[in-house]
């Protein structure tokens, strides 16, 4: 068997290795070029009341490109592009509570702009579409360091006796700053009271309150700005340090800058900015140019190089999700926006010294993940020695030192052969060249060692000569390059028989699903609309499942596989409660027979000529037994994302596990007894007060007082019911 050639991954995932870099940006994408404000067009104000000709004091974009503004006299305005001018946000400002002073604004990815009020303390979720404000929360009261809901009473004004808008705030009340959208409907807004993150959700419940404090991290100090990347992470600009601070999704800092000459002063008037590619700018807003950050491989947030400097006195506001930039200054308020997104022309990336092991290492190739638009160039440098040299040492080596070598990518894959001397120690050098607008893109690089190949099964004498034996190794990559791929379906064959590594496609895609190939081994038919994660996970399980398929239980590990959550089976035959003589109770737990149960042929009754069938029913002396025999329901919570779509998939799911002979019924149980916002008891509640049961001659039917018995066939417990799934018992 061949033995695994070492190597060495660089990705993000791996970690970059990187030591030093210039114009360039890291991200979960990989490196490229970095970005910067293109050519910039003014954004007209006709009517020349842009806040009395001065910079507005925040800015957000809508998905579509539309600019929303807080203007310096703080009213709400937006850009409308098909008539090139700014109109104020028709939602009755400075009438309608929470509206009375606009702070910060945020647009959700739902389509809603959220708006902080600084006298009120108050968030707004004005709908994009009908300007109608939909939900308003706010303000807390901050006791023992905690937030708590507060109800303030309404301001009255002496005159008229009537509300006059505002609110009668207590001392200990919160100081929201700023706002921010995070995925998956969270919103961030930061507070200086208790120096702490307060995460909601879509609804404005509450979640959650975080100082950020981690382990390697001292708590927030004065959190003030908040800007969220493309990447859902949450930056805050802190003004008691001063620092930039990146919080992960639990709300604890992972990264924080440590440069606080770069940033601007005066830095309580700061805001953030991020673009697409993850540069944070923080500007002043008062005086000078914004000022570059990113997060450098190593996790930190460092300065970048005073080429990515915007012109002078001008400010990143915001960014739009295309990663135009707006900017504007206190010379030309007038907003202007960057018709294009613009990036340097040349970056250059150093990763640290990778270690061969053993001296006089001959280094075989590097392989990249890599697209090179037409326009651009990519060349990978390279210099290895048996000497372990300092970085002082490496940056003093001439430029002949290192081995230049261009590459092409085809298919998204570039590979060169390292053409070094042989050392221990390997150094790479990434150079990226672009044309302003365009930019290579490097997402991963493998860098494999010692070479090998097919020269070492020729004849010793041909490669007796330093020289020759380089040249006959290189020239025979190429035949090897072109054999490999033959091979490496054959080195990925214990890949594609594990259903958790096999590729495959997303849902509802289009593309190579050997997971669907390989549950046709077993006759497992895989529906192509189901989540990876989900037929993944089916076909690992399958032969647990052929062994009780058949069973109830193997009909709920099969729809617990697709829904994700436990479910409910209910056989119907243990829902007999027939009354029989001296053993029977009149009470909710029996049922007296009836010809309404099974619904027998019977003119003028339960049918009627033409419209009926004679059907064999069986000994009408077992309705009893057959009417709930081979039947079962199964009870599935759902949430309110559950469409008509899931409902199908469901079915077929159930259709092709159930056992044969069952009529399986499916109950879609959607939560209805909700607490608070988020709080569900489960899918049938119980309460443990029970009503008083009626009794003759004694009970008068009030709220008090319930009838007893069981509100459909298919109750899983008598009793009285609150709407359908809630049980007082």
């Amino acid at each position: 068997m061949m033995a695994v050639q070492p190597s060495f991954r660089l990705d993000p995932l791996t970690g970059w290795r990187a030591a030093t870099s210039t114009g360039l940006v890291w991200n979960a994408d990989g490196l490229r070029l970095a970005q910067r404000p293109g050519t910039l067009r003014a954004l007209n104000d006709p009517s020349g009341d842009l806040g009395g000709r001065a910079m507005p004091r925040k800015a957000a974009t809508g998905p579509g490109g539309q600019i929303y503004l807080i203007t310096a006299r703080g009213k709400l305005v937006w850009y409308d592009p098909c008539v090139e001018r700014f109109a104020p946000i028709p939602c009755r400002q400075g009438k309608r509570l929470g509206l009375l002073e606009p702070r910060a604004l945020t647009v959700t990815r739902s389509g809603e702009l959220l708006v902080l009020d600084k006298r009120t303390r108050m968030v707004s979720a004005i709908c994009l579409l009908d300007w109608r404000i939909k939900r308003q929360w706010g303000p807390f009261a901050v006791a023992d360091g905690a937030l708590q809901p507060l109800k303030p009473n309404q301001g009255i004004d002496p005159t008229s006796g009537q509300p006059d808008g505002t609110l009668d705030l207590p001392d200990n009340v919160w100081n929201p700053v700023d706002i921010a959208a995070l995925p998956g409907g969270r919103i961030a807004v930061s507070e200086t009271t208790t120096g702490t993150i307060a995460y909601f959700d879509w609804r404005g419940c509450l979640m959650r309150t975080s100082d950020g404090a981690s382990g390697h991290f001292a708590p927030l100090q004065g959190p003030d700005a908040l800007a969220v990347g493309s990447d859902g992470a949450l930056f805050v600009l802190e003004t008691g340090c001063p620092s930039v601070a990146r919080l992960d999704e639990e709300g604890q800092i992972i990264a924080r800058s440590a440069d606080p000459e770069m940033l601007p002063d005066p830095i309580e008037a700061g805001a953030l900015a991020v673009d697409r590619d993850g540069t944070i700018w923080v500007s002043s807003r008062l005086q000078g140019a914004a000022r570059p950050h990113c997060c450098a491989p190593s996790g930190r947030i460092d300065t970048v190089s005073q080429d990515r400097l915007i012109p002078v006195d001008c400010d990143v506001l915001a960014f739009d999700s295309d990663g135009r930039a707006l900017v504007g200054s206190r010379l030309t308020p007038c907003l202007q926006r960057s018709e294009q997104v613009a990036r340097l022309e040349g970056g250059v990336a150093r990763f640290e010294r990778l270690d061969g092991g053993r001296a006089g290492t001959v280094w075989d190739r590097a392989r990249l993940a890599a697209t090179i638009p037409e326009g651009t160039a990519l060349h990978l440098l390279a210099y290895s020695s048996d000497a372990a040299l300092d970085d002082v040492t490496l940056s003093a080596l001439p430029d002949s030192a290192w081995v230049q070598t261009p590459l092409n990518a085809l298919n998204g894959e570039a590979v060169a052969a390292i053409r070094t001397p042989p050392g221990r120690y390997l150094w790479l050098q990434l150079e990226l060249a672009g044309d302003g607008v365009q930019t290579p893109e490097v997402s991963a690089m493998t860098v494999t060692y010692p070479r090998r190949s097919s020269a070492r099964h020729l004849p010793a004498i041909w490669s007796s000569e330093p020289q020759s034996a380089d040249f006959l190794q290189r020239f025979m990559m190429l035949f090897d390059e072109v054999r490999a791929d033959t091979l490496e379906p054959l080195d990925k064959l214990a890949a594609y028989l594990d259903p958790m590594a096999t590729p495959a496609a997303e849902a509802d895609t289009h593309g190579d699903d050997f997971l669907g190939w390989l549950g046709g081994w077993i006759g497992l038919a895989l529906d192509r609309k189901w989540s990876v994660a989900r037929r993944r996970k089916l076909v690992a399980e399958a032969p647990k499942l052929f062994r009780i398929k058949g069973t109830l239980d193997g009909l709920r590990r099969h729809v617990e596989i697709y829904t994700g959550i436990a479910t409910k089976i209910v056989e119907h035959y243990k829902l007999r409660r027939w009354m029989t003589l001296d053993e029977s109770v009149l009470d909710g737990a029996g049922t007296l027979w009836g010809p309404d149960l099974v619904r027998r042929l019977e003119l003028d009754g339960y049918s009627e000529i033409g419209r009926f069938t004679l059907v064999d029913g069986g000994d009408p002396l077992t309705d009893p037994i057959a009417a709930f025999a081979h039947r079962a329901s199964v009870y599935v919570p759902v949430t309110d994302a559950f469409t008509d779509t899931d409902l199908a998939q469901l079915e077929a799911v159930v259709e092709a596990a159930r056992p044969a002979h069952v009529a399986v019924d499916i109950r879609v149980m959607r939560p209805q007894f909700v607490m608070g916002c988020d709080t569900l008891l489960g899918v049938n509640t119980i309460l443990s007060t029970p009503p008083e049961t009626a009794t003759a001659d004694h009970s008068i039917l009030g709220d008090d007082i319930r009838l007893a018995g069981p509100p459909h066939a298919f109750s899983l417990t008598p009793g009285t019911r609150l709407g359908i799934d809630t049980t007082l018992k």
